[in-house]
């Protein structure tokens, strides 16, 4: 068969990392795989596989290129002045019509059987797109338990009568709750995870980093953006040094927006020597191997890649309480390993597990790490869709 595989850019996360092993998954099931992706800035990561074929399709700059799309741009510029939140919506109607038009030129020898695109960002600019080959893999969660008229109007566009999947049953509820309240009718809400390459992960940890200390410290990993709550972490180990007397460093690794606003938090807490900021790493599993807990705080969270590479690294885990697809992960001797959103709990847990040896979690990492195997998930892909579709 031959897959698409969809996605907005190839810069470095989460939803980039996943679409590079889903493409991966296929080809290596046999599978002629293309990914295909939009914008060029920042591209760090690739499939794996030379033999996926990469495309690009610049859709922004096809649009800048000719008088009527520099028009549409100043429309749906305006659009936004107007209304707040539908620029998206209104280029996404220029820049589909582009997506379409190349898609059809890719097409023109062979035909795709499957067609992924994956992320509201990707969505976004294609949502006119609505091929009966194509599901719409949805990631990210929110707290909002209400939808305004506009969010109504963007579901609207981005979902109704279009097939869609999440990557774990967390996301999945919260996607019944939104498309409920807001009268979107799905033509189907399904659950498939994502493809996961352990021993790749595993190699890789066992890669020599000198940057690496020696001394025991706690792990925060991803980009320094509010939404991952590290400022709620740095006050944990605060709590945990000075109540529990843990000499661990805390290193984050990652860069982003909250960096300054992070560093500033540790000078008023006179941390400046225990906090390490490492920055941005392309190769992040030595870091995670190393490590003697990595913990996650976000405040919301789909199903995290990092947290499927520190099983495989591993290394002891705390989460806390967040929408999303965290906590069905957390079973037989994790389920423990949950805290509230507060930092007295962390500390309180942090310091719990700390007390355990590793090994202690082995057996619950190997049962999960089966979930993400990739011929499994990706004859579930085929066999929920690509059939389904070819018996039509």
């Amino acid at each position: 068969m031959r897959i698409a595989v969809i996605v907005r850019s190839l810069k470095y996360g989460g939803m980039e990392r996943a679409a590079c092993n889903q493409s991966d998954a296929f080809y290596l099931a046999g599978h002629e795989a293309d990914l295909i992706y939009f914008s060029n800035k920042e591209k760090n990561i690739m499939p794996n596989q030379k033999a996926v074929n990469v495309i690009q399709i610049d859709l922004n700059s096809i649009m800048k290129s000719s008088l009527i799309g520099r028009s549409w741009e100043i429309i749906s510029k305006l659009s936004n002045m107007i209304l707040r939140k539908t620029y998206p919506v209104v280029s996404g109607i220029y820049t589909s019509k582009i997506f379409e038009e190349r898609f059809n030129e890719l097409e023109k020898n062979k035909k795709y059987d499957l067609i992924l695109i994956r992320g509201q960002g990707t969505f976004e600019q294609i949502w006119r797109f609505k091929d009966k080959r194509s599901v719409r893999i949805c990631v990210n969660v929110s707290k909002k338990n209400y939808s305004t008229f506009i969010d109504k109007i963007m579901s609207r566009c981005y979902y109704n009568n279009v097939k869609v999947n999440c990557n774990s049953e967390g996301s999945r509820e919260f996607y019944v709750e939104k498309f409920k309240r807001e009268n979107i009718d799905v033509i189907s809400l399904d659950t498939i995870k994502n493809p996961f390459f352990t021993q790749k992960v595993i190699d890789l940890s066992k890669e020599k980093n000198n940057k690496i200390p020696n001394t025991p410290y706690i792990l925060g990993l991803g980009r320094l953006v509010k939404t991952k709550n590290f400022g709620l972490l740095i006050d944990s180990y605060y709590e945990l040094k000075t109540k529990y007397n843990v000499k661990h460093k805390l290193i984050l690794v990652g860069d982003g927006d909250d960096k300054v606003f992070l560093e500033e938090k540790c000078k008023s807490l006179k941390l400046n020597g225990d906090v390490i900021f490492a920055g941005y790493q392309s190769n992040p599993y030595p870091w995670i191997k190393n490590s003697e807990i990595i913990v996650f705080t976000s405040k919301k969270e789909g199903l995290s890649n990092v947290l499927i590479e520190a099983m495989c690294c591993k290394t002891r885990i705390l989460i806390t309480k967040s929408p999303g697809g965290m906590l069905e992960m957390m079973q037989g001797n994790l389920s423990n390993n949950i805290a509230e959103n507060k930092k007295d709990d962390i500390a309180l847990k942090i310091n719990n597990i700390l007390n355990k040896e590793k090994e202690f979690y082995y057996s619950d990492y190997e049962k999960l790490l089966s979930l993400f195997n990739p011929s499994v998930v990706v004859k579930k892909w085929i066999d929920m869709y690509a059939k389904k579709d070819l018996n039509v």
